[in-house]
């Protein structure tokens, strides 16, 4: 993989107001690298910000700005909604998969360089095999289906115009103002309604927001010629050690309740069978939560001799602080 450098390069980050788009800003900016921040709110979260509003749906709004850049990384989209209803109209395809078609389209039209996309491990859907990069992918619902096809028009483009591009799959997220799964099963065990399904010995990947922007950094001061595709994780750990880290930040009794997985994949099977969409994503639900879900990161390590810094307690303690110091300032 042939390495450039990066002195003199102008950088942008979409989604820069967003849970990683924030972290990935800040990164580069103590970096000392010229960066500035778009998304689609009229303000920057952080003050005196190099910013400008834009909306990916909206080509126009950016296609001004873009020529100005040398490199942009592409963290901007949909994710998080866990009502079922809700997800079912979310616009995932088009805030995903159109809205990257938007941007990576310009950027190669406006002779930027490099495209940085950040994806998901959703790509990979319930392959058993660990995530390896050239391994297949068998995306699964709408958000994993519309990230999976970010990336195809992504990669179209690239080949079209020979901007290089970076995709980084990045393994479940966390920390400070988490949105998604964790900051979820961190309000369940707090509010005393969570109980175990299984033992909890079951493998997932995690990767603290922090970690995932330093390797964003890592790629954004690395690019290579060509489509490159890497996965982005922390060391597996169990649900057991996810759930056991969280009781103890959050000074709660360890939850002792469970239900055997032997029974409970019985009766998801049985579920999946049900013609209502509320059982069978119920069925879904205990299958997900009850497999391994571990991201094979070696491939961005060798590379980028990345290693992970925020351990899993300490970056679990973090997120329960957070929560809590929000919690007071709301007086809840």
């Amino acid at each position: 993989m042939k390495q450039s450098k990066v002195e003199g390069n102008r950088f942008l980050v979409t989604g820069a107001n967003g849970f990683l788009g924030a972290e990935i800003f800040r990164q580069m900016q103590e970096a000392g690298l010229d960066v500035c921040a778009t998304d689609c709110k009229p303000v920057a979260i952080i003050p005196g910000t190099n910013y400008f509003s834009a909306d990916i749906l909206e080509p126009e709004s950016m296609k001004q700005h873009l020529g100005e850049f040398s490199s942009v990384v592409h963290v901007a989209g949909l994710a998080h909604i866990f009502n079922k209803s809700k997800a079912k109209i979310a616009p995932f395809m088009a805030i995903n998969e159109t809205g990257t078609a938007n941007v990576s389209r310009l950027a190669a039209q406006s002779g930027v360089k490099h495209f940085i996309l950040i994806s998901s491990v959703a790509v990979y859907g319930d392959r058993s095999d660990g995530g390896v990069e050239n391994s297949g992918t068998d995306p699964q619902g709408s958000y994993a289906v519309s990230k999976y096809q970010a990336e195809q028009r992504a990669i179209e483009i690239a080949h079209s115009s020979g901007m290089a591009l970076t995709i980084l799959r990045l393994a479940t997220l966390y920390g400070e103002s988490d949105p998604g799964n964790v900051a979820r099963l961190m309000r369940m065990i707090d509010h005393g309604r969570f109980f175990w399904i299984g033992n909890g010995s079951n493998r997932k990947s995690l990767l603290h927001r922090e970690d995932a922007a330093r390797a964003c950094l890592l790629a954004v001061q690395r690019p290579a010629a060509g489509v490159n595709i890497y996965n982005v994780s922390g060391p597996p750990c169990t649900m057991r050690e996810v759930v056991e880290g969280l009781a103890k930040a959050l000074g709660r009794r360890m939850p002792s309740f469970g239900i055997p997985a032997s029974l409970v994949r019985g009766i998801a099977g049985l579920l999946s069978g049900v013609p209502i969409s509320r059982w069978q994503n119920l069925g879904a639900t205990a299958k997900k939560w009850l497999a391994d879900d571990v991201l094979n990161g070696s491939k961005f390590v060798q590379w980028f001799h990345f290693q992970p810094r925020v351990s899993l307690p300490e970056g679990l303690r973090r997120e329960v602080d957070w929560y809590r110091a929000e919690q007071a300032k709301r007086g809840t």
